[in-house]
């Protein structure tokens, strides 16, 4: 998962906003995931969401019903003004006769598509991806 143009937020609101915008968001899926789902600050703006023993139509209905829940949630900006933040997602199951990473890499190339296609949406990664990490291709 990664906020759609968080750094023009931290440039425009500053990094205190921006902070309280990735605090806010942990929060709310965390509240919106099951008890043993787990969330993991993956660096910058991504974060890994694991949700152990749910097929692919669960974890696309979950993180569909948190895109949509996110975007809709407006942010205080320093009592100036309300905005929004949009999210993408690269959606995969993990696969358990590759490494982890790899399974990371390819959430993370379908999140790169997701973003080139305009933001805010969830991409199943594929076999037609590429199997490299995003900033590679």
């Amino acid at each position: 998962m990664d906020l759609d143009h968080f750094k023009a937020i931290n440039d425009k609101y500053g990094h205190a906003t921006g902070d309280k915008v990735l605090i806010y968001f942990a929060r709310h899926i965390i509240m919106h995931l099951r008890p043993y789902d787990k969330i993991f600050r993956f660096g910058g703006d991504e974060f890994l969401i694991f949700m152990p023993d749910a097929d692919l139509k669960a974890g696309r209905d979950v993180v569909d019903r948190l895109r949509e829940e996110l975007g809709a949630l407006r942010i205080d900006a320093n009592g100036k003004e309300m905005f929004q933040v949009t999210v993408s997602f690269g959606l995969t199951l993990l696969d358990p006769d590759i490494p982890v990473e790899q399974s990371i890499d390819r959430a993370d190339n379908a999140l790169y598509v997701a973003k080139a296609m305009g933001r805010n949406r969830v991409i199943v990664w594929n076999d037609s991806m590429s199997a490299s990490p995003a900033g590679s291709v």
